[in-house]
């Protein structure tokens, strides 16, 4: 499996390279979005993943080229892979859901809502997902990635961030919410 050890933010840029001339927004996520706050490559990744707003979708195939855009077959349907001689790691793209002005999270009878304009965060251009939505996604998970990715971004939230994440875990099923601290 290639990984990006040592070769710092090259895959998400050739991501954003490919990406750049979409006409609607994307954002980098998951354990890159986490890298992207840090600043550093915290560990090794075998893929970059992309939020692209479900109702956007459409500008993969008409605002990009020399990409073949493929259904991600059994991984659900919210999910499309990017396919090019230019990305040196598989890219991922999760399409999401918003209404209106608001990105929504939605599992099982659930919801969770936030403003797109708080969502994005840049690092030398590159936008990603603001990291308390990131570990929305994370903090049930139990694979060793995901728990690495929580204990790293914990620390770079602020008051409001946490409170945020705290409210958003407590409405979502599977028991109780994830061990974040309010404050």
């Amino acid at each position: 499996m290639r990984t990006t050890s040592d070769s710092g933010f090259a895959a998400v840029s050739a991501a954003c390279s490919l990406l750049s001339s979409l006409t609607v927004p994307y954002w980098i996520i998951g354990g890159w979005a986490i890298d992207l706050a840090v600043g550093r490559v915290t560990r090794d990744h075998a893929d970059v993943d992309v939020m692209l707003l479900e109702r956007d979708k459409h500008a993969l195939w008409s605002d990009l080229t020399g990409v073949d855009v493929e259904p991600a077959g059994t991984l659900g349907p919210g999910r499309l892979v990017l396919h090019s001689d230019r990305l040196p790691l598989p890219t991922d793209v999760f399409l999401s859901r918003a209404t209106g002005t608001s990105l929504v999270y939605r599992r099982g009878a659930h919801s969770v809502t936030r403003a797109l304009a708080g969502i994005t965060r840049y690092r030398d251009s590159i936008p990603y997902l603001a990291p308390e939505v990131v570990l929305l996604f994370k903090a049930r998970s139990k694979a060793a990635k995901d728990q690495h990715d929580v204990e790293t971004a914990l620390p770079l939230l602020d008051a409001g961030q946490r409170a945020w994440l705290h409210d958003a875990l407590k409405l979502q099923p599977h028991g109780k919410p994830a061990a974040v601290p309010n404050g």
